[in-house]
């Protein structure tokens, strides 16, 4: 890998660097650690099985103890999900793992709660928001990657809407999708408005697109700035670069970002 290569890489990294926690379809809940229920009025049940009995009923936030994984599945989402033995407020029972949320967010007054499900060799992240008068809002999304994170954000200087809530995916090796998903809160209703995409290969090119918000280092008043970025490297011994930049300024109007953007082009 080049110089060049390096230090973009470095600059992502700190760009990026800030403490995230990213979840991927392929990993356990772990032993002796604290999650949130993703699932509401949840069957807290005896046993590993749909016949067993109710020992308590388990609403979307709830906090369990996970204590161990158990053999017993059931199809979820498209998914083989395993029951886990859990604690929740002294009692033990068991949950299915598909209706355990993978994290927690808070920001203000919301709270949100995520997992993922699979149609046909495609995975899709569910995000459920929890507000102040306890009302479940959900929206759903196709992912490109396995592993990603949920981050969420103030409007940043964008009237009319609540929080941003933006699906970062992590790049874990060159070629892979390392861009992200966009939903804003506006009244009350999670929307999914834009996706960005930034990828690499080392030593060939790089494309990186970003949306830089009001209040953000460079941002404009009223304005959502896009920006994309394309370079390929012609010459390692040299340092040839060759690169093309795109920068246009977006608005948030009626519930959309407009004017809609080919991001391909």
């Amino acid at each position: 890998m080049n110089k060049l290569a390096l230090l973009i890489l470095f600059i992502s990294c700190l760009s990026y660097g800030q403490e995230i926690d990213y979840s991927n379809t392929y990993s356990d809940f772990e032993n002796g650690k604290n999650y949130f229920m993703f699932g509401d009025n949840v069957a807290f049940r005896a046993a590993p099985d749909t016949a067993s009995k109710a020992i308590d009923v388990l609403h979307i936030g709830s906090e369990i103890k996970i204590l161990e994984k158990s053999e017993q599945t059931v199809l979820y989402n498209g998914i083989a999900s395993n029951y886990y033995k859990v604690n929740y407020n002294g009692k033990v029972g068991y949950v299915l793992g598909g209706l355990i949320s993978l994290g927690k967010k808070e920001k203000g007054t919301s709270k949100y709660f995520y997992t993922y499900g699979k149609k046909d060799d495609s995975y899709y992240i569910i995000i459920r928001h929890l507000n102040e008068t306890l009302d479940i809002n959900e929206v759903t999304s196709a992912l490109s990657t396995q592993t990603f994170s949920l981050e969420i954000y103030d409007n940043k200087g964008i009237e009319n809407i609540g929080n941003i809530i933006f699906v970062n995916y992590l790049a874990e090796a060159c070629g892979v999708e390392g861009g992200g998903i966009y939903f804003f809160e506006s009244h009350g209703v999670m929307k999914k408005v834009f996706t960005i995409s930034q990828i690499s290969d080392a030593g060939v090119y790089w494309f990186h697109e970003e949306l830089i918000f009001p209040n953000d280092t460079d941002g404009v008043q009223g304005k959502i700035v896009y920006k994309k970025e394309y370079g390929t490297y012609q010459d390692e011994a040299t340092n040839w670069v060759e690169v093309n930049t795109v920068s246009r300024e977006l608005q948030w109007k009626a519930g959309e970002i407009i004017p809609k953007l080919n991001t391909e082009e």
